[in-house]
């Protein structure tokens, strides 16, 4: 470690900044060293909007606390992982695991578009992440290629900045600046409420994606893109192969008419087989057992 760096403070007597990695719609992602388990980290500096009454504090600290309970809840490799917030400077920081990754965005930058099995792999490993979280009451409301991570053998869903909590009355359901509309359901565009159907329409969009190396709607004007959503279908995918009646049912318009979890872990279990990959079969969520309750008698 540099020397400059080795004399800049602790955040909460602990955490090194070593160097800034990037920015999201909330804060700044910072490269850090944890000096007392000897590892490097990330954290999510979360920076307040500013308004006509100056810096919104308080929304800056709702946000962080709402990312970090939700993320910190969960516990599945295709979900990142949350260590610790903290609050000092006026500012909060959100620790987090070090994942050297490239986004799905960026690696379909890259690529052009990634195969169909690529792509099915990817979808099987997210949608076990994602049934996790559901699971545990937790839905995210902001999937999209450049929150999923790919490393060489995990995919992680990460951003949990705008999930709640199941119950959570004090969610917004207005759609928040910076979220990529292309990427969200229809009824999250209208400002309906948001259920698990919701995050499974933008689990869908961000295979669609992946496999045809554009989103379901097409174009550089967010507003335009906003009016094509809330009114229009996505074109029918050409290059998805068997993945097709997959991206077809997650992305009906209609939460009631979409496909939900069970059956797509099946349909991308069926597609990985024909692509002669080898799986473990889809499996319920582990049922999360009440706190304090006795352990069961049963095998």
């Amino acid at each position: 470690m540099e020397a400059g760096i080795e004399k800049a403070p602790l955040l909460g007597g602990r955490y090194r900044l070593i160097s800034p990695t990037g920015r999201d719609g909330v804060g700044i992602m910072w490269r850090a060293h944890d000096s007392l388990l000897r590892r490097d980290v990330a954290i999510k500096e979360i920076q307040p909007r500013f308004g006509v009454d100056g810096a919104d504090l308080d929304g800056a600290r709702r946000r962080a606390l709402r990312e970090a309970r939700s993320a910190g809840r969960l516990n599945h490799p295709a979900v990142i992982s949350v260590h610790d917030l903290l609050e000092e400077s006026g500012r909060l920081w959100i620790v987090m695991e070090l994942l050297e990754a490239l986004s799905l965005k960026e690696t379909v930058r890259h690529l052009g578009h990634l195969p169909i099995h690529w792509t099915a792999w990817i979808g099987f490993q997210l949608l076990a992440g994602l049934r996790h979280a559901h699971g545990a009451g937790v839905l995210h409301r902001d999937i999209n290629p450049g929150n999923i991570l790919l490393t060489g053998d995990r995919v992680v869903l990460s951003d949990f900045g705008i999930a709640m909590l199941n119950g959570d009355p004090s969610t917004s359901t207005t759609v928040p600046i910076g979220c990529e509309p292309a990427y969200m359901a229809p009824e999250r565009l209208r400002g309906r409420k948001t259920a698990q159907a919701a995050d499974l329409w933008s689990f869908g969009a961000s295979l669609y994606f992946a496999v045809e190396g554009r989103p379901p709607y097409p174009g550089s004007d967010p507003l335009a893109v906003l009016s094509t959503a809330m009114t229009q279908n996505p074109d029918p995918p050409v290059k998805a192969g068997p993945l097709r009646p997959l991206l077809e049912g997650l992305l009906r318009r209609d939460p009631a008419a979409r496909i939900s979890a069970g059956p797509a872990a099946r349909m991308l279990s069926e597609v990985l087989r024909l692509e002669g990959v080898a799986v473990a079969p889809p499996r319920l969520p582990t049922a999360r057992r009440p706190h304090n309750s006795p352990p069961s008698d049963t095998a």
